[in-house]
């Protein structure tokens, strides 16, 4: 076997178990992947939240939200098991199927994907100004870090979201897809974070070296708030400070309610540990602004019971990105179209589009989903407002509505 053809074998590989953890395989029922995992001993540590929040009305223009206020019981409550992890409502106990995979990646090679940005993909990196949140300003405010990653200030409380400041996605320096933007701020520059969610323990999503960097940080560790079953891999780096969640548990903390919610996606950082933690979006409750983190998700009537709860919503951050070649990834990635049904159907008022420009993981160019975000807007009539991007690096403040009570609900427990 000549050399040349044992080294594209071999990157070959590596490409197609990444593409596993970064994108997901695809199973034999109607939406996603079934199972392998751990906690069958962990219940949720409380049940499902029930009662509606009582907060402002809509302000004129917004989104609409559900009309239909039925609970939706597949996803009203905690997260399904199998024998040895965690499933999707209406999927049966299945395994990944391997060669839809290697099917798509092969279709890659072929057709010359992923599709390049004529001319190279060089966007404006921002040096954010990170004053306001340093001041613990009162006023809601996000910074987009790339990819998933935001910094929200609400309330003097800063809140990241699935910390990834690495140059890889992947579980060694040199594997997994590179970072195609520089990081606006490093780990050591950012002001002191309290609240870290994340949504799954996929490697563009869960960090080791961003997590270690924030569990260092000057001042003391932040709260740590993970899907059930993901808080043996944090301990196991050192990092005690974490909370394990069930969908639609919740924690109380520094002025915030967080409510951990369902999304349709599936998590695994090896090939042989699929499914063993859980994976869903978040609610960050303040009582003058509201937002919510859709995290990794395909499209379903989740949404709408989303939106039933805790319509409206000031700011939805959701995934705009990683969506071809649609036959494989629409169990577990939105595209923009869905995105927007996302947006209407959770009852947001704005909504800020992720998940996109930071890393190819799939077959679309890197600028390619703003484009199909504007096209998706247009043909629901939705003004561009309603659903933007940012910039890498880009601030933005949001004025904060009158105070109303946050949600409550039977799910809840007190982080100290």
């Amino acid at each position: 076997m000549q050399p040349g053809f044992r080294r594209s074998r071999a990157a070959f590989g590596v490409l197609a178990a990444v593409a596993l953890l970064a994108c997901g395989p695809r199973t034999r029922a109607a939406g996603d992947t079934p199972a392998a995992s751990p906690p069958a001993a962990r219940a949720s540590a409380s049940g499902a939240e029930r009662s509606a929040p009582g907060i402002a009305p809509f302000a004129a223009g917004a989104s609409a939200g559900p009309a239909d206020p039925a609970p939706d019981p597949a996803w009203a409550g905690p997260a399904p098991r199998t024998s040895s992890g965690f499933r999707n409502p209406g999927m049966a106990e299945t395994e990944p199927r391997w060669g839809a995979l290697l099917r798509w990646q092969w279709q890659r090679l072929l057709s010359g994907l992923p599709r390049d940005v004529p001319g190279g993909w060089h966007p404006a990196v921002l040096q954010p100004d990170l004053e306001p949140f340093r001041a613990r300003r009162p006023e809601p405010r996000i910074v987009w870090l790339g990819h998933d990653t935001f910094l929200l200030a609400v309330g003097g409380t800063l809140v990241m979201t699935d910390p990834q400041l690495s140059e890889r996605a992947g579980p060694l320096s040199f594997i997994g897809p590179r970072r195609r933007v520089p990081v606006p701020v490093a780990v050591g520059a950012l002001p002191h974070v309290d609240i870290v969610v994340i949504s799954h323990d996929h490697y563009d999503h869960l960090d080791r070296a961003t997590v270690l960097g924030l569990n260092a940080q000057a001042g003391g560790p932040p709260l740590f708030l993970v899907p059930l079953g993901a808080g043996a891999w944090m301990r196991g780096q050192g990092i005690g400070n974490v909370r394990e969640l069930d969908w639609w548990d919740s924690v109380n903390a520094r002025g915030l309610k967080v409510v951990f919610v369902p999304a349709r996606h599936f998590s695994g950082r090896t090939p042989f540990a699929v499914n063993r933690s859980l994976w869903g979006g978040w609610i960050v409750d303040h009582p003058t602004f509201r937002f919510y983190f859709a995290g990794d998700t395909g499209y379903g009537p989740l949404f709408r019971e989303i939106g039933r709860r805790f319509a409206p919503i000031d700011l939805a951050a959701i995934p705009i990105g990683s969506y071809e070649p649609r036959w494989f990834m629409s169990p577990m990635h939105v595209d923009p179209e869905e995105a927007v049904r996302i947006h209407l159907d959770v009852g947001a008022r704005r909504s800020v589009g992720m998940h996109w420009g930071t890393f190819q993981l799939t077959d679309e160019a890197l600028d390619e989903p703003p484009k199909a975000l504007a096209r998706a807007l247009a043909a629901a009539r939705l003004p561009a407002g309603a659903f933007f991007t940012m910039g890498f690096g880009e601030v933005r403040q949001f004025a904060p509505r009158p105070a109303a009570p946050v949600a409550s609900g039977a799910a809840e427990r007190e982080a100290r």
